[in-house]
């Protein structure tokens, strides 16, 4: 297996000073140009090259100020008219200085190391002709101008890449600290997760333990109506657990976006009928649906009976003792409405419910369950073309509300409902 060697980026990411690294080159090539063509007018030699070399520089900084994904360009084109400078006018010292010192910064600074020293060996090599044809140019002083500009020209640049250095160095602190954070907290949701399925799994399969254990060793003593009893409570204990299961594994297909979906024409309340049925076995709370009977929505029936379960459990959790089930046309949508009279959402809790593994009840006073149930039910509305949110009741209580898609009256109906004689604990209405 080839062993992966180390890639040495930039210490500055480019992308991040390009407009203020290339703002400052053309600011110093503005004032390059201007001290030059000062010169010129004073009849200096050889300032309208210094003109030209302005200028050029100017116009590269504010092309590259919106445009590349490297420095090298910049700092190439930069030597050369340090270079060609230098040849012209002859050696003075003071912006060759000042123009290497500022080309060293910006190699090391801006390029990856290897590019950085070939920038940095390419400006030197201009020292080799510089020192051949000095003897044969003789410079001014009437150039001082130009130097001092060009001298400036390169201490703005300097400076403009040492604050940038700075600015982006915290920038990147920040996001590193960010990204410790994240981590962090991925380690705790992903620890917090293990405890709360593992603790949601152990209850049923303890419960199923211990009943199928009773029937075993006690089957033939047990009173018929015990053992139906028995078999009935290990019958929810599983179903438990198979909801769990199937909300735990929807979640990658969710985010990765390969739920299949298979929509067909569904009669809305008899679904409703079915889960509330299932849901509310056992309890004493008073359920009352308001759906018409001739409402059809388009939805797979596997994932709007999700929705509604996941609802309805949060409902039976946290809910009082009244819970109803009403909708109404809206568009080309249904909306339903499951509303409860129990004590409501703290506004501080009514977006971060919908996160993964998020409940409004923290610490010891958590109910059961792992946060999954709204945050999956969202996604699932909008998987198909719907929407879920939540609204306070007044004058006390919560609301959950979704959209599913309406459809055609004329279409056949797919329904899981058993007969109406056999939710009798449940009020209907409409």
């Amino acid at each position: 297996m080839p062993i992966a060697t180390p890639r040495y980026g930039a210490p500055i990411d480019y992308h991040d000073v390009r407009r203020s690294y290339n703002g400052a080159r053309f600011i110093g090539g503005l004032v390059a140009a201007g001290a030059a063509v000062q010169a010129w007018m004073a009849s200096a030699p050889s300032t309208p090259y210094l003109v030209a070399a302005a200028l050029t520089l100017t116009i590269q900084a504010l092309v590259a100020r919106s445009h590349g994904s490297s420095a090298v360009p910049s700092l190439v084109l930069d030597a050369t008219l340090l270079g060609g400078f230098s040849l012209i006018r002859g050696f003075s010292g003071g912006i060759e200085g000042a123009g290497f010192v500022y080309l060293v910064v910006g190699a090391l600074l801006l390029t990856p190391l290897k590019q950085g020293v070939i920038i940095i060996g390419y400006a030197l090599l201009w020292a080799v002709p510089i020192a051949l044809l000095a003897p044969l140019v003789e410079t001014s002083d009437e150039n001082l101008i130009v130097e001092l500009g060009a001298m400036f020209a390169a201490a703005a640049i300097v400076a403009e890449l040492l604050y940038a250095t700075g600015r982006a160095l915290f920038a990147a602190g920040e996001r590193h600290r960010k990204a410790l954070d994240a981590e962090k907290r991925a380690v705790e949701v992903k620890d917090e997760f293990v405890s709360m399925v593992s603790h949601e799994l152990r209850t049923p399969l303890t419960s199923i333990g211990g009943f199928s254990d009773t029937l075993r060793e006690s089957w033939s003593r047990l009173p018929p109506k015990e053992v139906d009893e028995f078999l009935l409570i290990m019958r929810g204990e599983t179903q438990h657990l198979a909801n769990l299961v199937e909300d735990i594994l929807v979640i990658p297909r969710l985010e990765a976006g390969r739920l299949r979906l298979e929509p067909t024409t569904i009669a809305l309340r008899d679904e409703a009928f079915e889960v509330t049925r299932l849901v509310f076995a056992g309890t004493t709370r008073e359920v009352q649906i308001d759906i018409p009977a001739d409402v059809r929505v388009s939805a797979d029936p596997n994932r709007l009976r999700q929705i509604f379960r996941n609802l309805l459990e949060n409902s039976r959790k946290y809910g009082g003792d009244q819970v109803l089930i009403a909708g109404e046309l809206m568009g080309d949508s249904y909306k339903v409405v499951i509303a409860d009279n129990g004590g409501g959402i703290p506004v501080e809790d009514r977006e971060r419910i919908f996160e993964h593994f998020e409940q409004a009840v923290k610490g010891d006073a958590r109910s059961e369950g792992v946060g999954l149930g709204l945050p999956i039910a969202r996604k699932l509305a909008r998987a198909m073309g719907g929407d879920l949110w939540f609204e306070p009741r007044f004058p006390t209580g919560a609301q959950f509300l979704f959209t599913v898609l309406s459809a055609p009256d004329s279409d056949e109906v797919q329904s899981g409902a058993p007969p109406e004689d056999n939710i009798t604990p449940i009020r209907r209405t409409g």
